[in-house]
């Protein structure tokens, strides 16, 4: 039978409106509205602009019901740890701040005095990242945030987006594991972790499983679009679980993932956490998937840093398409100079060059001082990441990794995807592009029992999508950079 669900995909930079149509064992997409997203600066802080985001999402809807869909299903996927507050009376308490509010970068050791870090990893298995939330909430209760005050619940992202849609006020399972207060091992939330920081435990709402149908579109929206009660689900709501969820797995290997976006998420889909000592030095992290599953993964800084070095030469006055750098990458002289993708200084937004020329400069390197050579250092580096990233994971797993997964937005850099295979010196398959969208309709399918379960959502993607392989080469010229490279991270 034909099923049609409308998948919402938003990004940092961009958001999209995608119709999924699944019939004869197949899943098409159709992009049926896209709009731009990002922070907004105001006063030193990083703020959303959630009621914009809403009035996009809704002419994204009316777009698609306008195009004659009839449609099973909505739900919305977000990036990870950000969230609203409502207060009394259903409203927004406060504007929601981005997770690269510059507040975070300074709550650490003001959190660890109330709770430590190894009690905190315990519990809840998630790496430590300055704009977890966790740190966020700190930094709220620090600075006597005064929404914090008077706020009744907190919805993550994609959570608080699907409140408008229907007034479910929950948070789902794999978003709320990136949260850093969600306790692996009871399945709830980390009541410790959230005592010790002085939070109020009734803003913490109930957990729901991914891929549950969890209401309708509300009545006046229904009478605004002139529609009917729509389901509304939440699918796997953190992106990233949504695109683990797409990944066409190869039959009879082992095989790890790479979520290739702004961040670049390297990991392995487990059927339980993993929290050792290993794993919190190499700062691993246990986040939920669909399922029931486990995104056992690294975060890497990923094309965030080629995005903003192309915002500013946009703002000197010359716009390159990722395309070009991509080709001026391709011709400029290699392992000239490489960078930690990981770093602190490259966390914020601001003069990328500059930031990547001044870490060159302090690590004794040559400056890259032509676009074309610091996009080729960002694109070493980044592959040579990935090849850290995968060999600490095998020695905590101790498991060996004989196919990368690669999907997103990055299977679109080949030179990067082709970097990848020869510093991994692994097999590297790309696609699908749009695994964060077919994933999102996967989950609203499995929500509705249009597919019995992740492995036939799995064999639908193979049905639907095309793949490219690259083989490694240049070993001996990797494996000296990696040597090089090592020393930079150390």
């Amino acid at each position: 039978m034909k099923k049609q669900y409308l998948a919402f995909d938003l990004g940092a930079s961009s958001g999209r409106a995608m119709l999924g149509t699944i019939e004869n064992g197949k899943v098409d997409l159709q992009e049926m509205h896209r709009f731009e997203n990002g922070s907004i600066a105001i006063n030193g802080g990083l703020f959303w602009d959630f009621l914009g985001l809403f009035r996009e999402m809704k002419l994204g809807l009316q777009k698609t019901l306008a195009a004659g869909a009839n449609l099973d299903g909505l739900a919305i996927d977000t990036w990870g740890v950000d969230y609203a507050l409502l207060d009394a009376n259903g409203f927004w308490a406060g504007q929601p701040r981005c997770y690269r509010d510059p507040r975070n970068e300074t709550v650490e050791d003001w959190t660890f005095s109330s709770i430590s870090k190894e009690e905190i990893y315990k519990l809840t298995g998630i790496q430590f990242a300055s704009f977890n939330t966790i740190f966020q909430l700190s930094a709220a209760v620090r600075d006597k945030d005064p929404s914090l005050s008077i706020a009744k619940k907190l919805l993550f992202t994609p959570n608080a987006l699907t409140y408008m849609f229907c007034g479910d006020v929950s948070a789902e399972y794999s978003i709320a594991t990136t949260s850093q207060l969600y306790d692996s091992n009871s399945g709830d939330w980390a009541w410790k972790i959230i005592d010790a920081l002085g939070l109020d435990r009734s803003i913490f709402p109930k957990v729901t499983p991914s891929c549950t149908v969890v209401g309708t579109l509300l009545p006046q929206l229904q009478e605004e679009l002139k529609c009917g009660p729509i389901p509304v689900i939440l699918c796997g709501s953190h992106d990233t679980a949504s695109a683990v969820a797409a990944v066409p797995a190869p039959a009879g290997k082992s095989w790890a993932y790479l979520s290739s976006g702004t961040w670049s998420l390297l990991g392995s889909e487990l059927p339980k956490t993993v929290i050792s000592e290993a794993s919190l030095k190499a700062n691993y992290t246990n986040e939920g998937g669909v399922g029931g599953t486990i995104r056992f993964l690294k975060n890497i800084m990923g094309l965030w840093l080629i995005q903003e070095c192309r915002q500013e030469w946009i703002r000197r006055g010359t716009k390159y398409s990722f395309a070009e750098l991509a080709e001026m990458a391709g011709g400029a002289e290699p392992f000239r100079s490489l960078i930690n993708p990981n770093a602190q200084e490259f966390m914020t937004p601001g003069d990328m060059p500059a930031r990547i020329a001044a870490f060159c400069q302090r690590t004794g390197q040559q400056v890259p001082d032509t676009p074309a050579r610091v996009a080729r250092t960002i694109f070493e580096s980044l592959a040579l990441y990935y090849r850290f990233a995968i060999e600490e994971m095998e020695k905590i797993l101790g498991t060996k990794v004989e196919v990368l997964n690669l999907v997103g937005g990055g299977c679109q850099n080949l030179l990067l995807n082709q970097f990848t295979a020869n510093a991994i010196k692994r097999q590297v398959i790309t696609g699908p592009v749009e695994a964060t969208a077919l994933g999102n309709i996967l989950g609203q399918a499995l929500a509705t029992k249009a597919i019995p379960g992740l492995a036939a959502g799995r064999e639908l993607i193979r049905n639907s999508t095309d793949s490219k392989t690259y083989e490694p080469q240049d070993g001996q010229q990797w494996d000296e950079a990696y040597a090089k490279f090592l020393t930079i991270i150390a």
